[in-house]
């Protein structure tokens, strides 16, 4: 037995105690999921703030690219450096989706073994009218209508996530990145029809498990767009105007100046005008008030 058959058979254990204690396979899923997702937290949270940052860090990206976007060279070069000063590993997002994916196939290996060697009852081995050894779709055929619950949830719930974890503004650049990302649900979706319903219950639940922990970290992120009777919340994670620096360079997010009128400017000239004792500014501005008043009236 290698390492990938011990670890199944590891799995197989940890789901079989619980099923023992819960009287269920599918409580017994939900339960590990939980414990698998809080023994990622820390690299969960970990993985979302160097999300945030790589957010925040778009304005000066957009600028490399504008600069040097000729010099494919110079560009790779120059977005390294921006990585290295910021303390950002690109490659930091992917991580726990990389630690997800040998869980979720041992989950569905270790699902198998349970339904035909573990000895459970029929009752056990059904959750909400789903059997959890089962496949939606087979040979062409769909197994029964209930077995589209889970697929579909799946891919609802991938897709929140999804649209919940981009800013709520992008550049043209983010936003093709986005974009490219909403496909991703979509083959989750193609996998819950062709996986065993006890190995997408445990991506299910995951699922809605990310969604609860998106909404406290980010807030609803860019689902505001398409869902506008939504409250705008931020999140402890949000993005914030910031400025960033690189290779010499500083872009600042500045808050917005409030609206002003035709006065504000000269008014401005009437204060530095009467610190200096003379009082013609002042006589000029009124004049030009009292014309203006005049014409409208």
């Amino acid at each position: 037995m290698g390492i990938w058959g011990t670890f199944v058979q590891f799995l197989e254990v940890i789901l079989r105690s619980l099923t023992d204690w819960t009287g269920s396979l599918g409580i017994a899923i939900i339960l590990f999921t939980i414990i698998t997702r809080l023994a990622m937290l820390p690299l969960t949270i970990k993985q979302l703030k160097s999300s945030k940052k790589m957010q925040e860090l778009q304005p000066m990206m957009a600028e490399l690219r504008r600069k040097y976007g000729k010099d494919q060279q110079r560009l790779t070069e120059e977005m390294t450096k921006l990585y290295r000063e910021q303390k950002v590993n690109p490659a930091g997002s992917c991580l726990p989706l990389l630690i997800q994916l040998p869980i979720f196939i041992g989950v569905y290996n270790a699902v198998i073994q349970l339904v035909t060697n573990g000895g459970f009852s029929q009752s056990t081995l059904t959750f909400l009218g789903i059997q959890l050894g089962e496949i939606a779709w087979r040979n062409g055929q769909l197994t029964g209508w209930q077995y589209l619950i889970l697929p579909i949830l799946s891919v609802v719930l991938q897709m929140l996530t999804t649209i919940m974890a981009m800013p709520k503004i992008q550049d043209p650049q983010q936003k093709a990145m986005s974009q490219a990302f909403m496909f991703m649900p979509l083959i989750f979706g193609y996998i819950g029809f062709t996986f065993n319903q006890g190995a997408v219950l445990y991506w299910v639940a995951g699922s809605v498990l990310a969604v609860i922990q998106q909404f406290f970290v980010t807030g609803f992120g860019s689902l505001t767009n398409y869902l506008p009777f939504l409250p705008e919340r931020q999140g402890f994670l949000s993005p914030s105007p910031v400025a960033v620096t690189a290779g010499g360079g500083e872009i600042d997010v500045e808050p917005e100046e409030p609206k002003t009128d035709f006065w504000t400017p000269l008014s401005k000239l009437r204060t530095t005008t009467a610190t200096a004792g003379d009082g013609s500014a002042d006589q000029a501005i009124d004049e030009v008030k009292r014309q203006i008043n005049k014409k409208r009236r």
